[in-house]
């Protein structure tokens, strides 16, 4: 089983086909099919089931697709450990983020590393994911980390870990007092979700209605809900004390919620620093993600 084998692996699923695959990395539809050929006899198993043009995860592709990702993540921080040995601490370090994970947990690991990093200098910028290409390629932040919503925004961005989304309101909402939620219950009322600028274009990512609230950040959306503004769909650990506390309660609904990848973008020549914050940022998604 090589690193390569599996990178083919998690390709051809997250595009769905070997021949999306084949577009989106560059390699040839026959080497990448050759590649998940040499996993499958190597593990003994199918991954994928395919009918004619149809492709789909076997339930044993499904099961350890998770730990897949894992040991691609795991081999990238090997490499990177290694390749940055003799680098050194950078004594500069400009992070960009979304606010898709709580603000506590960014407070805990900033002080952490400026604990054990003191002479390094490092500035957060809270910025949404489709801005983050921009930041590093104009070399204004160094690594950015996001939940990434849209397509356009997952061009060489690198997943960590899929975070679940929960449909959710404040308890004295309508939509809280249904047995079930359905999608046209939805769409009678006020979806507080995500706006981003496009090409000079304010989008707003509503899902069912044209009838929404479009803000900038994932916390403005839980307060505007916590008000009763209405409905929103939001990463699970933002939420989760609010949860908790009953100042938001999750809709019972039969709806296919989809999971986003939190994910990163980095420039060049990473430091030591910056691969600490990544195995944060790693571990708080394995544990609470």
């Amino acid at each position: 089983m090589r690193i390569e084998q599996i990178q083919a692996f998690i390709d051809v699923t997250e595009q769905r086909s070997f021949a999306g695959a084949a577009r989106l990395t560059g390699v040839k539809r026959s080497t990448l099919s050759a590649m998940v050929g040499a996993l499958e006899d190597h593990l003994g198993v199918a991954l994928f089931e395919r009918t004619g043009n149809s492709l789909s995860l076997t339930t044993t592709g499904e099961s350890i697709l998770p730990d897949c990702q894992r040991l691609l993540t795991s081999a990238a921080r090997i490499n990177r450990y290694c390749q940055q040995h003799n680098k050194g601490v950078e004594s500069q370090l400009c992070i960009a983020r979304d606010d898709a994970l709580p603000e506590v947990f960014w407070q805990e690991v900033m002080h952490e590393i400026k604990t054990r990093f003191p002479l390094t200098a490092i500035s957060v910028y809270l910025a949404p994911p489709q801005a983050h290409h921009g930041l590093i390629l104009r070399q204004t932040v160094d690594i950015a980390f996001g939940l990434y919503t849209a397509e356009r925004a997952l061009d060489q961005a690198i997943a960590l870990a899929p975070i679940g989304m929960r449909l959710i309101a404040a308890p004295h909402h309508p939509l809280s007092r249904l047995p079930l939620v359905r999608q046209a219950d939805l769409a009678q009322y006020t979806q507080v979700c995500l706006s981003h600028l496009e090409e000079d274009r304010l989008v707003s990512e509503a899902l069912f209605s044209a009838n929404f609230l479009g803000l900038t950040m994932f916390e403005l959306i839980r307060d505007a809900a916590i008000q009763g503004t209405g409905w929103a769909l939001l990463p699970a650990p933002l939420v989760s004390e609010a949860l908790a506390e009953r100042s938001l309660c999750r809709l019972p609904h039969e709806l296919a919620l989809e999971s986003y990848h939190y994910r990163y973008l980095e420039g060049d020549n990473l430091g030591l620093v910056a691969s600490v914050l990544l195995d944060k940022v790693s571990h708080y998604l394995a544990t609470k993600g």
